[in-house]
């Protein structure tokens, strides 16, 4: 993703992208040569650390958004940060009084909301097209962690935070529903089912969906905390109900975002 989000950017023509942090220093200078940036670091500090970068993007793995964000705040830096902002709303909060005290930005980046039919919807919505919003019905499915061969970082809650389906791509379809009707969430109840209990972590770094070419002794079979698919009912302010799914176990469906949303015209 941080390909694509490095396009995204120079794609506004008024943001240079002056520097990358990696993983290790290696991994930086892989990336820096594959989309043109020169400096690169293994210690995303150095950039914190540079007068004169005046912004940081945050595409790293969930886990650490919280305190890569919490020290770019700190150093003045402005933060545009993948979601999850953080691994719990006590996290969230104290991200949004630093930035409050410091007046940076301390944005969010919800990539789905800039779609053409997401904002073609809204605007249907804004113009009255669609009166009274009733019922909000829909799904987010993919099917990249259908058997128990495959195997990905998202998957570990160390990494990825104890959500997986649902803070992956659930979350997507929840802010996605509420930028397109202009409502808030208000209460949902879900249903989270793991239906590998276990599954086979490669001993060797694989590329995703390479798991099915293993062997036995290639693998060991680890125990997993998070969850395979959802299912929701949903609240939104006092009359909109809803309800939506959310499965990285759907067979067929390498990735499907769809909402749906009913209402009636009053006069």
């Amino acid at each position: 993703m941080g390909r694509v989000h490095t396009e995204a950017i120079r794609r506004l023509g008024h943001v240079e992208v002056a520097a990358v942090a990696g993983e290790t220093p290696e991994l930086a200078a892989s990336f820096g040569r594959q989309v043109g940036i020169d400096k690169v670091t293994g210690d995303y500090r150095e950039v914190l650390n540079d007068p004169e970068i005046e912004a940081v993007h945050v595409c790293t793995p969930n886990a650490l958004h919280f305190p890569i964000s919490k020290e770019a705040l700190s150093a003045g830096k402005h933060v545009l940060c993948e979601k999850p902002l953080s691994m719990s709303a006590a996290e969230a909060r104290e991200l949004v009084e630093i930035a409050r005290a410091t007046g940076l930005a301390n944005c969010l980046n919800h990539n789905l909301r800039f779609y053409p039919i997401v904002q073609h919807m809204r605007r249907l919505r804004e113009n009255g097209e669609l009166g009274e919003i009733l019922v909000v019905q829909g799904t987010y499915s993919q099917d990249w962690l259908l058997y128990d061969t495959d195997w990905n970082w998202r998957i570990v809650a160390q990494d990825n935070g104890p959500l997986r389906v649902m803070g992956d791509i659930g979350s997507h379809w929840m802010d996605t529903v509420q930028h397109i009707t202009g409502q808030k969430i208000t209460a949902l109840c879900a249903d989270l089912q793991i239906f590998h209990k276990t599954r086979k972590r490669p001993k060797m770094a694989v590329e995703t969906f390479a798991g099915k070419t293993l062997r036995p002794e290639d693998f060991d079979e680890v125990p997993i905390e998070t969850e395979d698919f959802g299912a929701v009912l949903l609240r939104m302010g006092e009359r909109t109900r809803g309800a939506f799914t959310a499965s990285q176990v759907k067979a067929g469906c390498r990735t499907g975002c769809k909402w749906r949303s009913t209402g009636v015209s009053r006069g």
